[in-house]
């Protein structure tokens, strides 16, 4: 066996067992020039012979093999044979993850009862409902979200919070709105994410409005 061939493995048995899946990797070389990369995962084992005659053979063993006299992989050159081993040993792990979903929304309101009446006039429903012996609030689901109008705790005031929603009809949301004298910061304007606006509920926070239409518009540089 070569001294490249002796670094090489080396090298693979280094990479296997630095990876972050519990591999246990041994290297045994012999006086014939031959060696024996030997791969442990999880009750799994997995096998590199090389002989410098018949190059290198790749398998996955079982324990009712006995004595391997052959291997389902067999290649010629090194690197070849080393992708294979990867492949087997070490498990495909997710590049990417599914993105969080959001599911609640609380709004810490100075006055329930407004707050509940702002946003029911963006067509939401809501409850009145009361875990145990705590406040009384307000709650509505839309779809998996749920948003809930809670009092403000003690004399803390009401942390500011920005959501947003996709309504039928923004303009005609928007005039329901001005009319029961809601604060619009920032009247319906088209951007490169659809038509928008953004208006202030009775504590504060922003509340961003758009149709339900919202395309993103891609706009050449």
């Amino acid at each position: 066996m070569t001294n490249t061939t002796i670094t090489e493995m080396m090298r693979l048995r280094e990479g296997l067992a630095a990876e972050p899946v519990g591999i246990e990797a041994e290297l045994t070389t012999f006086p014939s020039g031959s060696a024996m990369l030997d791969v442990r995962r999880a009750g799994h084992a997995f096998v590199m012979a090389y002989t410098p005659k018949d190059g290198f053979g790749v398998d996955e063993l079982n324990p009712d093999d006995g004595f391997v006299t052959g291997y389902r992989f067999v290649f010629k050159d090194f690197e070849p044979a080393a992708r294979q081993l990867r492949a087997m040993a070490v498990p495909e792990i997710p590049t990417e993850s599914p993105s969080p979903a959001l599911s609640l929304v609380v709004l810490q309101s100075g006055d329930v009862q407004a707050s509940k009446d702002f946003y029911s006039l963006l067509g939401l429903s809501f409850v009145e409902e009361q875990h145990g012996t705590g406040p009384r609030h307000y709650s509505t689901t839309l779809g998996a979200l749920v948003l809930e109008i809670y009092p403000c705790q003690g004399s803390s005031p009401s942390a500011p919070v920005r959501i947003g929603f996709r309504v039928p009809s923004l303009d005609q949301t928007l005039d329901v709105l001005r009319s029961r004298g809601a604060r619009i910061v920032r009247e319906a304007k088209d951007s490169p994410w659809g038509r928008r606006a953004i208006v202030e509920d009775p504590d504060g926070n922003r509340v961003e409005l758009a149709s339900t239409d919202l395309k993103r518009v891609e706009i050449a540089p």
